[in-house]
């Protein structure tokens, strides 16, 4: 089997689910178009951000950012051709580096390079849905800032970008529920990711991680919108398809706050400390999405009557994320409410 084909075949893995299957074929396919082309041809570049794929799927994001720079590089050492395709994957490879750096907490990072890819795709007359995946990121990188009026507007944007690809509508719409979701308005949040729920389900396999991750998103807007039943339902159903730790951690923590308001205190702390142990392996002790959990088991305890473990908790998540984030992000704000009710 020749590179090329072996990449359809990562592809392929990639699209069902099967992340074992994605990893072996894309790795193969790396090393057979190295074999057949050298080590700068864009094919490579392509094989290598499918590979960056599947470990971000698996949650692995630093060796996701790996390959995904690498990619960049051998790309910067292809001559600049003029070729529609060629220019596809230089957006491509800026874009998914610039993810990694939001997920791994480098913000700032994120949105120059994001803008980078804007920039190459105006200069070698890349459009469509390219340009709508970068819109889609730059929104994404505006809620987790606390800039909502440009991640609204970046969403807006991508909608349009993404008209007639059902996917792409549905990935923007799932965001657009989570934008409302950061903005306190879940209300408003509800239908947009109901809607990107439905699309979805069109094209994607009920057993789909894009499927779970979407019911994960409405879970947490039901959750915020008193809908306590149909939150657990969605969580649940998540669990049941998710396999990669970081997206586990997610639900693990939604799940949490849910059975913290049935009054499950006990199923509540277990399921905080899950959710802590998976976020803390795929991203490390010091990220600001860690202190997000650090905050809401902190909370539980205090109200708990176990004030100091609480403390410790709480002030262990204010650290992590001062200088982090924005000091009026709402995650900080949190926070700090807290703390000055100690």
């Amino acid at each position: 089997m020749d590179g090329v084909t072996t990449l359809s075949a990562a592809r392929a893995a990639l699209n069902a689910g099967d992340l074992d299957a994605a990893f072996t074929e894309a790795t193969r396919a790396v090393e057979l178009l190295t074999a057949e082309s050298g080590p700068k041809h864009p094919d490579i570049a392509n094989a290598q951000l499918t590979l960056a794929s599947v470990h971000e799927r698996a949650g692995r994001f630093a060796a996701a950012r790996e390959v995904a720079a690498v990619a960049v590089t051998t790309l910067d050492g292809f001559p600049r051709s003029g070729v529609r395709e060629v220019g596809i994957l230089r957006v491509r490879s800026q874009a998914a580096l610039a993810n990694l750096d939001r997920i791994l907490g480098d913000l700032a990072g994120a949105r120059t390079r994001l803008k980078l890819a804007l920039s190459i795709a105006e200069a070698e007359a890349v459009d469509g849905r390219e340009t709508a995946s970068v819109h889609n990121a730059l929104g994404i990188v505006g809620k987790f800032s606390g800039d909502f009026e440009e991640a609204e507007a970046h969403y807006l944007l991508a909608l349009e970008c993404h008209e007639g690809n059902p996917l792409g509508v549905a990935a923007v719409l799932h965001n657009l529920g989570g934008l409302e979701h950061e903005r306190g308005r879940p209300e408003r949040g509800i239908p947009w990711a109901e809607n990107g729920l439905a699309l979805r389900r069109r094209v994607r396999p009920e057993d789909h991680p894009e499927v779970a991750a979407d019911l994960g998103a409405l879970g947490s807007l039901y959750l915020s919108a008193g809908r306590l039943e149909d939150a657990e339902r969605a969580y649940l159903a998540a669990l049941e398809v998710f396999e990669a730790e970081y997206e586990i951690a997610v639900v693990r923590g939604n799940l949490a706050h849910l059975r913290a308001r049935q009054g499950k205190v006990a199923e509540a702390e277990a399921s905080y400390r899950a959710a802590l142990a998976g976020k803390i392996a795929a991203l490390g002790e010091d990220h600001p999405d860690v202190a997000v959990t650090l905050h809401n088991l902190a909370v539980l305890l205090l109200d708990s009557g176990r004030e100091r473990e609480g403390r410790e908790l709480l002030l262990q998540a204010e650290r992590l994320m001062t200088g982090r984030l924005p000091d009026d992000h709402p995650r900080v704000l949190a926070v700090r409410r807290t703390v000055a009710t100690l």
